[in-house]
Formats: C-alpha cells, structure tokens, sequence
C-alpha cells in the first residue's frame, strides 16, 4: 500500500488550532453573557456592588472574546485560502503527470490507474468533490445545534429588559449572525457541490471507457472549474474529525461509485 504524504496537511493543523482556539472563546463568552442575564434576573431589585462589579468584568471579557472570535476566524479563513493554492497545484501536478509544485502528494488521490489529462483531472476533482459532499453533509447538523445553542444566550441578552443600550446589541448580535451566515454558506456550499457531483457522474458514465472527444473536454472542465470556484468562495475548512469518523465509509463508497463510471 502506498504511503500518504500531504505536505500541506501540517498547514491544515495549523489552520484546525485556530478554529479550535476561536471555538473556546465562543464558549467562554456565551456563559460569561448568559451568566449575566441570569444574574439580572435573579437580583433585578438589589444588586450587591460585588455582582455589578462581577457583570461588568464579565461584560468586558465576554466583548473581548467576541472579537478575538471573529479575528481569528477571519485569519483562520486566510491562511485556509493560500493552503488550498497550494492543494490546487498539486492537483494539477497529479492530473498532468507534471511538477508544477515544489512539493507533491503520494497516495491522496485514488486514480492512479487513470491515465493522465483531463479524464484523469475530473477524477480527482470529482473524487474530492465527493468526500467534500458527504462530510458537509454532517458538518450541517452539528453547524446547526451550535447555531441554536450558542445563539440563546446573546438572544436572551439583546431582549432582556436593557436590550436598548445599542453598543451591547452591536457586540452580542454580531455572534448569532455570524453562525448564522456561516450555516448558510455551507448550505450553499453543499446543495452546489451536490449538482456539481451530479454533472460529474453523467459525464465520466457517458465517456466511460472510449477515447476522449475534443467536445468531451470541455464537458469535464465545466464541473471541475464550478467545483474550485464554489470551493473558494465558501472557503470553508472541512471538519477534521467529521472527515476522519467518515473517511473509511465514504471511500468505500467511492470505489462503488467509480466502478460504475466504467
């Protein structure tokens, strides 16, 4: 069995690090709000100074580590986008049969039988492209407990009985808005991905075995140049341990898949 090399998978670390980081302060700042509100209900009357002073400091911490979430999730997204540059190339080095990329992959793509060109191209991308659709697919449902749950406590903060004061609503809004157009953008992101593997299937089982036409070229170039083009702009870093549960199944799943293509 050939060996797996990824030079770019210690990037991928790096970038798992950061989101794990941002993911602890969300944490931290949703108790720390809830916390507060709780603690607004339960002595609204008669406040002792040692609880305001507790709220205040609370508050701060919480500001604070909203917007070190968001930063982090920001550069997270940056560092992301040049990785999968860096993957892009060594997809055409594979493809091609070429070396384009300082570094290469051994064993990450599973059509080495394939001769090289575009046939082989679309394979790979496809394959990508399939395991990218099965593991969004479970990254969907654990996006949109952590939406529910993280979102309740600013929620009860912002239409509490002080949700006019206008810099707290800016801060505490900016949270669940945040998850919530990142589940939507992997939404997107999935149902495009799903039609894209959809086009891809119809046209390597439509070319099968035969030599490829000059007309089928450019069939093949349609799904792969839509696959990478919605994959930059979700610029979304699947979830690694969602990738690692699933793995084994959905590769057994694309040997059936790719059998079929023949």
């Amino acid at each position: 069995m050939m060996p797996r090399i990824v030079p770019f998978d210690t990037n991928y670390d790096q970038i798992r690090k950061f989101e794990k980081t941002a993911f602890i302060l969300l944490i931290i700042s949703s108790i720390l709000i809830f916390l507060n509100w709780l603690l607004s209900k339960a002595f609204s009357d008669n406040l002792k100074n040692e609880i305001e002073i507790f709220k205040e400091v609370a508050r701060v911490i919480s500001y604070v580590g909203m917007v070190l979430y968001l930063l982090i999730n920001l550069f997270a997204k940056i560092l992301f986008h040049t990785v999968e540059k860096r993957k892009r190339n060594d997809l055409i080095d594979n493809s091609f049969g070429i070396k384009y990329s300082n570094e290469n992959t051994e064993g990450y793509y599973n059509n080495s039988e394939t001769q090289v060109g575009v046939k082989k191209l679309a394979l790979n991308s496809y394959e990508s492209s399939f395991h990218t659709e099965n593991t969004l697919k479970y990254m969907l449902y654990k996006n949109l407990v952590y939406l529910v749950i993280f979102s309740v406590p600013f929620l009860l903060s912002i239409f509490s009985k002080n949700g006019s004061e206008i810099v707290r609503i800016l801060f505490e809004i900016s949270i669940p808005l945040t998850l919530l157009s990142q589940l939507v953008i992997m939404l997107i992101y999935y149902q495009n991905v799903l039609e894209i593997n959809e086009r891809f299937k119809i046209e390597l089982t439509n070319i099968g075995e035969k030599e490829m036409r000059q007309d089928d070229i450019a069939k093949l170039l349609i799904p792969v140049m839509e696959y990478y083009s919605i994959k930059a702009w979700a610029n979304i870093n699947l979830n690694s341990k969602i990738f690692m549960k699933y793995n084994e199944a959905i590769s057994e799943k694309w040997t059936k898949r790719k059998e079929n293509l023949k």
